[in-house]
């Protein structure tokens, strides 16, 4: 009777079956290759983010820049040296405006441009030293806004219609555009085969 009992024991008692190893081998894999995966997307998410708050930020501190500037655009109908003149295109602006919040009369000639996926700017003050409101020729001196820029396109509105370009030396009656739309698209590279930009567009009014 002990013998049969042992024996019974000993039968049931025969360890791991193979399908048993390979459902915990195929289990254990999938757990792994779960959690890489999770990981891997986590990491992903996480560079992608990291990319679009530089973006954004490059974005704002781009727009705030133009647009103190933009916004106290001066113009007058004079003639030579002293005239002051608003040009646009849709690649480019020059005008003069307020140098600086903090000085009354203090005023520059301010320009930007697009170019080689860069937006370039360039600032010479006027002051009694140098009362010349003329415009250089190109941009001599242009210091680097911001890089990456995939894209760069200015419009003007005259109160009706939206027009590709502006300038009030051929004006009869030179005036303002009433609103500027500025288009800026940015782009940092591919993650995972997809590329990285951000397209924002932002209305400037003059004069406010």
């Amino acid at each position: 009777m002990k013998e049969n009992i042992l024996s019974h024991h000993l039968e049931e008692d025969n360890g791991f079956t193979l399908i048993e190893i390979l459902i915990s081998v195929f289990v254990f894999t999938f757990v792994c290759f779960t959690s890489i995966f999770i990981l891997k997307n986590s990491l992903l998410s996480s560079r992608k983010k990291q990319v679009e708050k530089e973006i954004m930020k490059e974005i704002v501190f781009i727009y705030d820049f133009i647009e103190k500037r933009i916004s106290n655009a001066m113009i007058n109908n004079l003639s030579g040296k002293y005239r002051m003149n608003f040009k646009g295109g849709d690649k480019s602006l020059k005008c003069v405006s307020s140098f600086s919040e903090d000085k009354e009369g203090d005023i520059a000639k301010f320009g930007i441009y697009w170019k080689d996926n860069k937006i370039m700017v360039n600032m010479v003050r006027v002051d009694r030293e140098n009362p010349d409101f003329t415009f250089f020729d190109g941009f001599p001196g242009a210091q680097t806004l911001g890089i990456d820029i995939k894209d760069f396109s200015i419009k003007y509105f005259d109160g009706e219609r939206w027009c590709e370009s502006w300038d009030t030396e051929t004006m009869e009656e030179p005036k303002l555009p009433e609103l500027i739309e500025i288009k800026i698209v940015v782009s940092k590279g591919k993650i995972e085969g997809k590329e990285i930009e951000k397209e924002i567009k932002k209305t400037i009014k003059i004069g406010f």
